[in-house]
C-alpha cells in the first residue's frame, strides 16, 4: 500500500479551491492509488508520472516505488 502526499504547493493551493464535493471525488482517487497507482495514464513511457482523471478531477502525480509514496502534483478541474 503506498503513502499518498502532496508533491507540490500548487497542488496544495488547488485543493484549497476544491467544494466539498469535489474534495469528496479526491479522496476517492486517494483511495485508489494507495492499491494501483500504476493503473494511471502514464504520461511518458519513459517516466514515473501518471494522471487519474475520475468524475470531473484529474490528479497528476508521481509513484516513487522504493518509497512506497505517491506525490500529488497537481488537482485540476475538467468538464463532465
Amino acid at each position: 500500500m503506498y503513502t499518498i502526499r502532496l508533491g507540490s504547493d500548487v497542488a496544495e493551493a488547488q485543493i484549497d479551491d476544491l467544494s466539498d464535493a469535489e474534495i469528496n471525488v479526491l479522496l476517492e482517487i486517494y483511495e485508489v492509488l494507495r492499491l494501483t497507482p500504476g493503473n494511471g495514464r502514464k504520461l511518458s513511457s519513459t517516466s514515473n508520472m501518471y494522471v487519474w482523471d475520475y468524475k470531473g478531477i484529474s490528479a497528476t502525480y508521481v509513484v516513487l516505488d522504493p518509497q512506497g509514496e505517491v506525490a500529488v502534483l497537481r488537482v485540476d478541474r475538467f468538464p463532465t
